[in-house]
């Protein structure tokens, strides 16, 4: 009788407990300065996996993509690759250009 009853203790307690908390955004922003002469800023949000390049006030969303090493986030057209302080921003049919984040 008193296994029954504490498991019912426990369910009615873990059901007084409510849905689990959003968890915060977790962004995280970087500003960057180019080879090209730019300056460009990346938002990380890791728990979504996603990333935004914003590049002369223009946003542009990206998705994390598998990486052997460092972080790499993409929408086909557009692709941010990194690690440590440099990445290298590809869009479009322009060249790569590789920047260093700012102190």
């Amino acid at each position: 009788m008193r296994t029954i009853s504490f498991v019912a203790l426990v369910m009615l307690v873990g059901c007084a407990a409510g849905p689990p908390q959003e968890e915060s955004t977790g962004e995280r922003r970087v500003r960057f300065t180019c080879t090209n002469g730019e300056d460009l800023e990346m938002r990380f949000f890791p728990a979504q996996g996603v990333a935004v390049l914003v590049r002369g006030g223009e946003t542009v969303e990206l998705q994390q993509q598998p990486s052997g090493s460092g972080f790499w986030y993409s929408n086909g057209p557009n692709t941010v690759r990194g690690k440590g302080r440099e990445i290298t921003v590809e869009i479009g049919r322009m060249a790569p250009f590789t920047c260093t984040a700012a102190s």
